[in-house]
């Protein structure tokens, strides 16, 4: 099955774990201190079709449709298998259900918060901190550097017509929050492209996603709901982690049916049922804040939640539907149109922009 691999996944895993690390210190140094089948037709509680204005002609989707269309797209099929999987595939399923629930989680499918650079967080941290003083300990690490002012003139973080040539400049522009969300991508970018035996295409696909999640969550966090955007970041980066330990757990079972094929099928149902709960369950053993786990909580259990929780729902169906738009499942207009049904319109709008940076490009 193309991008289903327990090489890429090994990559990615690092890669998500690398972002969210970061951001755990980011929030510590602010502060100072399984259903394996489930109905894709699914509502959250009607919250995610609470449209404030009404879209002649379109039918809205639900979130969890829109989630596992971009899984299929991520994994390139053509559509979800309508074949029913044998009882050896069922078999599999609860072997990884009981592997992400087991008390003991390996390491393998929890993985450790390092700390990563302190003292540059520190430093970003420091209201008193200069553009000069951060961009001199960015600066100390050349591959660091070269990395964060890539990422810095990306489409999805640039918002000035004129390249940035400087590490300074671009703290000067952006300011603290947005050079923490930079440094966290700049630490992940060097190993974004595995080598692997589809190209990393899965892996690529589902950072991506996780991303723009995570960045529209953000986003959504500090303008509606009045919450921590690097809560609602990291909740976003687990969200995408969460994914990866299933992906994980369910290739390393299949690895050990060496005449089985895997099925698409069984890996979509476990990253719908398994997913949400796997982040929460890192967060848990992270020691994050209550109101990330709870967030991640939410989401396993289908439900609202927090304003936390709120942002994170919607940041996931902007990302979905940003993705789904690459992908050419869906129109560009078709995707504004579903998230206009969701979201109040200039909020739409806005939040459009920030996951599709297409949208953009005149500024560049």
């Amino acid at each position: 099955m193309p991008g289903f691999c327990s090489g890429c996944v090994d990559v990615y895993m690092m890669i998500l774990a690398a972002a969210a690390a970061a951001l755990v210190v980011v929030l510590i140094a602010r502060r100072g201190t399984l259903r394996a089948r489930v109905s894709p037709r699914r509502q959250y509680a009607g919250e995610m079709v609470e449209a404030a204005g009404a879209v002649s002609g379109v039918e809205p989707m639900a979130l969890a449709v829109l989630r596992q269309r971009f899984h299929v797209l991520a994994l390139g099929l053509a559509e979800v298998p309508a074949e029913e999987p044998g009882p050896e595939h069922h078999e599999i399923s609860g072997r990884v259900m009981a592997t992400l629930q087991r008390a003991d989680l390996s390491p393998r499918y929890i993985p450790r918060r390092p700390q990563l650079l302190p003292q540059l967080i520190q430093s970003v941290n420091d209201s008193t901190a200069s553009a000069r003083s951060i961009s001199r300990i960015i600066g100390s690490d050349p591959v660091l550097a070269v990395n964060l002012l890539r990422i810095a003139n990306s489409p999805l973080y640039r918002f000035q017509r004129h390249e940035v040539q400087s590490i300074e400049r671009a703290v000067t522009l952006v300011g603290n929050d947005g050079i923490r969300q930079i440094i966290t991508a700049a630490l992940v970018q060097p190993v974004m492209n595995p080598p692997d035996r589809d190209g990393g295409r899965y892996s690529k696909q589902l950072w991506e996603y996780t991303l723009r999640m995570s960045l529209a969550a953000a986003d959504h966090a500090r303008s509606m709901d009045n919450e921590d955007g690097f809560s609602a970041q990291l909740a976003g980066l687990l969200r995408g982690l969460g994914v990866a330990m299933v992906v994980q757990a369910t290739a390393d079972a299949y690895s050990r049916r060496q005449t089985l094929p895997p099925s698409p099928q069984v890996l979509l149902r476990l990253i719908d049922s398994c997913a949400a709960a796997t982040a929460a369950r890192i967060a848990r053993e992270w020691e994050l804040e209550p109101a990330i786990v709870q967030a991640l909580e939410a989401q396993a259990r289908e439900q609202a939640g927090s304003g936390l929780a709120r942002s994170l729902q919607r940041g996931e169906l902007a990302a979905s539907l940003s993705m789904l738009c690459d992908g050419q499942v869906l129109s560009v207009e078709q995707a504004q149109a579903q998230l206009a049904l969701h979201l109040p319109p200039h909020v739409a709008g806005w939040l459009w922009r920030r996951v599709h940076p297409q949208e953009r490009e005149g500024i560049a």
